[in-house]
């Protein structure tokens, strides 16, 4: 069976999203497809339909675009990552299909929805970056708060990794996808990989300075050689929101 264009435009944006469930907005519905909406189906307890009924239907389930941030809070508390879809022009003046874009990708480490966020407890998402796979060496390590622009950084030996990580607490964990991990810790963040680019030492050094609009990072106490590993974190970090927020991140205005 011929895709319909709108199946087509959902396709498009679900290539985009990688590992997050795609929420796709139609009309006051938001809408998930496939593997995505049997899942939704299972974890928000909405009823599983198919979009048609073919030979191969389309599974598919739904809930009004006011419910949203409700469930978002039961995807997230889940363990799942969302990306949020939505229609950017006015149906009525649309010539032809609606035109839809991903609006935000809403993550464990990227909430900044009061209603999604324990106001006592900071929402962490951390970086890091091993010299060496084993615990020899040193690691570099990077955390923010999203919702309260809060920027940290740190350089500690690989031996006490675990130890910064459950002081810290994040939600999230950002690692290279060539990177070894076999840590055992008391919680359970989020693992997302990375591709190794985000972590490239020039790539993060510049993002770093170009973010804080700067010609050097020595204000914030980073020193290039001694902190490269964690200016490495931090740069994946900035590269990680760019992409998932698709807004300013104007309100991380230091690192310490």
């Amino acid at each position: 069976m011929a895709k319909t264009p709108m199946m087509r435009q959902y396709e498009e944006a679900k290539a985009k999203c990688g590992d997050a469930l795609l929420l796709f907005r139609m009309g006051d519905f938001y809408e998930l497809f496939h593997r995505d909406a049997e899942i939704a189906a299972r974890v928000l307890g909405l009823t599983l339909t198919s979009r048609d009924k073919g030979e191969n239907p389309i599974p598919m389930a739904g809930f009004p675009h006011h419910q949203l941030e409700s469930y978002l809070a039961k995807l997230i508390a889940a363990g799942f990552k969302a990306a949020v879809c939505e229609q950017v022009e006015d149906p009525k003046q649309a010539k032809g299909l609606v035109r839809r874009e991903i609006t935000r990708v809403v993550t464990p480490g990227t909430l900044t929805d009061d209603a999604l966020l324990d106001p006592a407890t900071p929402n962490y998402l951390a970086s890091v970056v091993l010299e060496k796979e084993d615990t020899s060496g040193s690691a570099g390590l990077a955390w923010a708060d999203l919702s309260t622009g809060r920027f940290f950084t740190a350089v500690v030996p690989a031996t006490k990794l675990e130890d910064e990580l459950t002081r810290i607490l994040p939600t999230e964990l950002l690692l290279p996808e060539e990177q070894r991990w076999n840590r055992v810790l008391p919680f359970e963040p989020t693992i997302t990989r990375r591709p190794p680019w985000a972590f490239g030492s020039d790539a993060a050094r510049q993002r770093l300075l170009t973010h804080f609009a700067t010609a050097t990072l020595e204000g914030f106490g980073l020193d290039e050689e001694r902190d490269h590993l964690a200016i490495r974190a931090a740069g994946a970090i900035l590269e990680y929101l760019a992409e998932t927020q698709k807004s300013t991140l104007a309100h991380f205005d230091r690192i310490t």
